[in-house]
């Protein structure tokens, strides 16, 4: 039987599932060249709905954001739109695009539904001995199932993660167990981090070697349209 604190761990990451998305890029050739995560943020009522991801492989075109909708036979995307990308190693490291309402809305097809929540409550600055977590729906590459191709799908996540240090731009969370391999983690970068209450502070950009932190990048230290 799941206790109080199971229950109260399911909601949360349930909540951070319907928040977090995944988003493919694709170059000019039309090959894949990665994957992020990200969310869509919208500052107040007379603000454009913004998508925001991390800014380390993103390239300023060719993104989409990934749907739960399979059409004929593929996983329908959402054009993400132009990403203002900015990205400094060890520094600076997001990137955001205002999402292209009309011309999504000119794209979909009549049996097309699905819906995405947009985040709109201030971000906040991350603090010592509070709990903070993400959780994001991600898959490993390709693997050959017969003549089948498959991608397995599987819950990246972190929880009970507490604030150890914090520069201008960067949070360094210590997590609450081993930090895992980087194939587990990849893909997941962009994903929103958030307090007990679903407040975001940061999104994850990658760790720290030796393996001991992992990084967010502070959204409470920047200005978006």
């Amino acid at each position: 039987m799941a206790t109080k604190e199971d229950r109260g761990q399911q909601r949360y990451i349930d909540h951070l599932l319907k928040v977090t998305f995944r988003i493919c890029h694709w170059n000019e050739e039309g090959a894949l060249i990665g994957r992020s995560s990200g969310f869509m943020y919208k500052k107040n009522e007379n603000s454009p709905i913004l998508v925001i991801t991390a800014g380390h492989n993103t390239p300023p075109d060719g993104s989409f954001i990934e749907t739960s909708h399979m059409h004929n036979g593929q996983t329908a995307a959402l054009l993400a739109g132009h990403f203002n990308v900015f990205y400094e190693e060890d520094g600076i490291d997001y990137a955001y695009s205002i999402l292209p309402v009309e011309t999504i809305q000119k794209s979909l097809e009549n049996d097309m539904a699905f819906e995405f929540k947009v985040y709109n409550m201030p971000f906040v600055k991350a603090v010592k001995d509070e709990a903070y977590g993400f959780a994001v729906k991600n898959n490993y590459e390709f693997v050959r199932s017969g003549n089948t191709l498959v991608l397995p799908q599987y819950l990246c996540t972190e929880l009970y993660l507490t604030l150890d240090e914090q520069d201008e731009h960067i949070n360094y969370f210590l997590p609450s167990r081993t930090i895992n391999t980087h194939e587990y983690y990849r893909g997941a970068s962009g994903s929103p981090i958030a307090d007990v209450e679903g407040r975001i502070c940061s999104i994850l950009i990658g760790g720290t070697e030796p393996r001991k932190h992992l990084k967010g990048f502070r959204l409470d230290n920047i200005e978006l349209p």
